[in-house]
């Protein structure tokens, strides 16, 4: 496994443990369509949500939340309105895109509805 994926992996585990400690429930993790990735899919009693996750050093440069572009939002969009068309049983709750953003020192920064 190359250290960036290991990297990625273990920033989406914190990102994971973190949504658990904030009363979500993970719904599922890595899920890929035609569109993009879609890091983690969980969610609480209200909201079910895509959570985008970015792992940066440091916050040069915007850190995690400055590296999704426009076109990386539209791929994000069009995935998650993808799952949401195959996952019926969740249609009772609000969809939301989140970000959260880790970095090296395991410093976590979650941005509800940032998308």
């Amino acid at each position: 496994m190359k250290n960036t994926t290991k990297i990625g992996l273990d920033a989406e585990a914190k990102a994971c443990e973190y949504l658990i400690g904030h009363r979500y429930k993970i719904i599922e993790r890595n899920y890929r369509n035609r569109f993009c990735e879609i890091d983690i899919i969980c969610a609480d009693d209200e909201y079910i949500c895509l959570i985008e996750v970015k792992y940066r050093k440091n916050n040069i440069f915007g850190g995690g939340f400055g590296a999704i572009n426009y076109n990386k939002q539209q791929r994000l969009k069009r995935a998650f309105e993808y799952w949401l068309s195959e996952n019926h049983q969740y249609s009772d709750l609000q969809p939301r895109i989140d970000v959260i953003s880790v970095d090296e020192s395991g410093k976590i920064e979650y941005i509800e509805n940032a998308i």
